[in-house]
């Protein structure tokens, strides 16, 4: 996705300056024509830390931290792990468990890159549908509880590490947009839509101790037991999902055929994460390329 968004920022500097070359100085709007515009663009999304509590790891979640440690098997491994690199946790100490679950989990800021077409009807009017892609990582710390159990100092202890959940996006949205004709080269734009969306979980992980623990069920619900070999099957959290969403945006025209679009997008709706699906907010601010039909037929 990175390299993608580079291919982007190299158009978006070298397209536009032949643009410019292009233009003829007789050019107005009295040259306006139906027809197809053709759209790239990347960004920056924002998800909303409400659908974030999903990787918490708490109990009523489809996918927590219960599933290694109420595992005899996985708590064994945990335990051995934890004494063998930290001095001062004894084998003996085998009273562990979680003290703390993240209560704030949020995603980081996520790279985006989106593909478009418009139709345009005249010069205010568009009917536009976008695929946009973000892939979105989620972390926070918990706490891990252990009972120090040295003779005449028995105390509670307590150690934390990380949960980290990672999950792509996928957005189709059909928008209708409406172009202020503020002047010949600087033009404001609104857009309201709908919005196809899904989300597919595609790692949650404890690192204890610099070891990932996948929390997601990779083995069809039975219980893993250390040294049995065991069947794994590709995990299928997430889903389909909608939303309405708005933009507002301001089209820097470089001539009749090529633009630059910055904008800022709004999402208010249903992301399929399970008991967390209810409406959220979701944020974006990108880039567009804008190239007419008509580029290409010179």
């Amino acid at each position: 996705m990175k390299k993608s968004f580079i291919i982007f920022l190299i158009l978006a500097l070298f397209i536009p300056q032949w643009g410019w070359s292009q233009r003829d100085k007789s050019e107005d709007d009295s040259n306006f024509s139906p027809g197809v515009d053709f759209i790239i663009g990347g960004g920056i999304y924002f998800g909303s830390k409400k659908t974030a509590g999903y990787y918490s790891g708490q109990p009523q979640n489809e996918n927590n931290l219960n599933y290694i440690f109420n595992n005899d098997s996985f708590k064994e491994i945990i335990l051995k792990r934890i004494t063998d690199n930290n001095n001062y946790v004894s084998s003996t100490d085998t009273n562990i468990g979680i003290k703390e679950y993240p209560t704030a989990v949020k995603y980081k800021p996520a790279m985006s890159v989106m593909l478009g077409a418009s139709y345009r009807f005249n010069k205010h009017w568009r009917l536009s549908i976008y695929y946009t892609f973000a892939r979105l990582t989620a972390k926070d710390i918990f706490t891990v509880s252990y009972t120090n159990s040295v003779p005449g100092n028995e105390r509670n202890d307590y150690l934390q590490y990380l949960l980290i959940g990672k999950e792509n996006r996928s957005f189709i949205d059909v928008t209708g947009s409406y172009t202020f004709d503020a002047s010949q080269y600087i033009k404001p734009f609104i857009e309201l839509g709908a919005q196809f969306n899904f989300v597919k979980v595609k790692s949650f992980d404890a690192v204890i101790e610099d070891f990932e623990y996948n929390l997601l069920d990779i083995y069809g619900g039975a219980t893993y037991v250390q040294g049995v070999p065991m069947q794994e099957f590709e995990p299928n959290y997430g889903g389909a999902g909608f939303a309405f969403t708005g933009t507002a945006g301001i089209k820097f025209c470089f001539n009749e055929n090529i633009s630059i679009d910055p904008i800022f997008y709004i999402s208010w709706g249903k992301i399929h994460l399970t008991d967390y699906n209810n409406f959220h907010f979701n944020y974006g601010a990108y880039v567009r390329l804008v190239m007419s039909d008509g580029l290409f037929k010179k």
